[in-house]
């Protein structure tokens, strides 16, 4: 996606924002598992990434994301969760609304809704699933997650969960997609230098598993950025 694009977006009706996002989400992504694994943390001197399939013979357990699209008259933005230090997985990290599938959900689908209702207090009924994104798994905790990309009215109400919710902001895809927005970070990690890919938006830094299905939506966009990071 160009900033053209993204441009374009802006200047669109509601409406008209939320037909271009439906052909988007409801389409697959020939190239997902390129997209997916770009985002990933590289190590500098030997160029290897974590893959975002399963291992062979592995058991990873299902989850589900949901990636709220807010659509405004401003241009379309993306709703993001800061998770409390305290959780057992991800703890302190940028996420998308979501969570491990239980017992008494239907389907993947409702794991998303139900926990996108518990982390946000998002009335199901308000959202519009406009179409799945490409599994991917994440190696820390062993989940494999699949995303719903949904589509909310721009006077949606959302209010955290304090047990299980810092923060809530919201990320214009116009911000997500401008150029010096998805770079690469440098960090240690025990004695290999690591480039880590971030989405800088909103003030925050988004990246791991959150930053590859926000760069899945954005390359069903026309967004190429995840080939060549700013440094």
């Amino acid at each position: 996606m160009t900033r053209g694009l993204a441009s374009y977006l802006r200047s669109l009706e509601p409406d008209r924002q939320a037909l271009l996002l439906r052909r988007a989400a409801s389409r697959p992504l020939p190239n997902w598992r390129e997209v997916y694994e770009s985002v990933s943390p590289v190590d500098l001197k030997t160029g290897e990434r974590r893959p975002r399939v399963p291992p062979p013979g592995s058991h990873p357990r299902r989850a589900a994301v949901l990636v709220p699209v807010l659509l405004d008259r401003r241009g379309p933005r993306l709703v993001y969760t800061v998770r409390r230090d305290h959780l057992p997985d991800h703890a302190g990290q940028i996420s998308f609304p979501g969570g491990g599938m239980e017992s008494g959900d239907g389907s993947l689908r409702e794991t998303a809704l139900r926990e996108a209702h518990e982390e946000i207090a998002l009335d199901p009924s308000l959202v519009e699933t406009a179409g799945r994104l490409e599994e991917l798994y994440i190696h820390v905790s062993n989940f494999l997650v699949t995303p719903f990309v949904g589509l909310l009215p721009e006077d949606t109400g959302l209010v955290l969960a304090p047990d299980e919710v810092e923060e809530i902001f919201v990320a214009p895809i116009e911000e997500l997609v401008a150029p010096g927005t998805f770079r690469l970070v440098l960090r240690d990690l025990g004695d290999a230098k690591v480039g880590v890919p971030v989405f800088s938006a909103a003030g925050h830094d988004i990246w791991g598993a959150t930053a590859a299905i926000t760069a899945g939506l954005l390359a069903r966009l026309g967004w190429e950025g995840y080939r060549d990071p700013a440094r």
